[in-house]
């Protein structure tokens, strides 16, 4: 569900009209964060912390209403809740992108991403197009965990304004150095609807559940 950005309602996004004649108006950020109580939750409770970050992220992002807002078919909306797309490493070597619903209920998240996870890991053929989402109402998640990382870049479509819209996130491998564990994560958004307050608001309130798993994943 969503609702549509009145011409009025855009000055409280003051940017918009500014970044809008841009052919490509994104930005991100490169953040060291915190993971080691979130590492350390997964191995207790042997669950996946692939799955566990995914459902924190999203979760985080769509507390932040300016990750919620999309420009699809000419006009502007802010949608409830957007869903978590992501990438999975299949066993024929290949990337294939996949998602789901977003799901409040800690529980019923890791069910799902799990089945999500397997069923795309095993697939024989791999899709022509990477994203089929019309509404354009997901998050764009990707991670590489074989190498740590001190940033990142997206590849971006010039000129197409849903696309963008959309934020893409990306965390690499997580170290560890005298008992701290840390991973880089980068969130890359569209300045047409989020400055640099909103998306550090993204980053504290995503660094907040890493610090606190037990809070949040229930």
């Amino acid at each position: 569900m969503y609702k549509v950005i009145k011409a009025i309602d855009l000055k409280k996004y003051n940017q918009y009209k500014w970044f809008r004649n841009f052919s490509n108006p994104c930005y991100g950020f490169n953040v060291k964060m915190d993971v080691t109580n979130l590492v350390e939750f997964s191995k207790k409770t042997k669950t996946k912390f692939f799955i566990n970050t995914l459902y924190l992220v999203t979760r985080a992002l769509n507390t932040i209403e300016e990750m919620r807002l999309r420009e699809v078919n000419n006009e502007i909306r802010l949608y409830d809740s957007i869903n978590p797309t992501f990438t999975v490493m299949t066993d024929l070597g290949v990337y294939e992108n996949t998602g789901f619903k977003m799901i409040d209920s800690y529980q019923d998240f890791y069910v799902k991403a799990l089945e999500v996870l397997n069923k795309t890991k095993s697939i024989n053929n791999i899709k022509e197009g990477y994203n089929d989402s019309k509404d354009f109402d997901d998050y764009y998640i990707t991670c590489i965990p074989w190498l740590s990382l001190e940033s990142m870049t997206h590849p971006l479509i010039d000129n197409d304004y849903a696309s963008l819209s959309c934020p893409r996130v990306c965390w690499d491998k997580y170290i560890e150095n005298n008992g701290k564990v840390t991973m880089t994560l980068n969130i890359t958004v569209s300045h047409t609807f989020v400055d640099g307050k909103p998306l550090s608001d993204a980053f504290k309130t995503i660094q907040e559940m890493f610090s606190n798993p037990e809070k949040y994943l229930k």
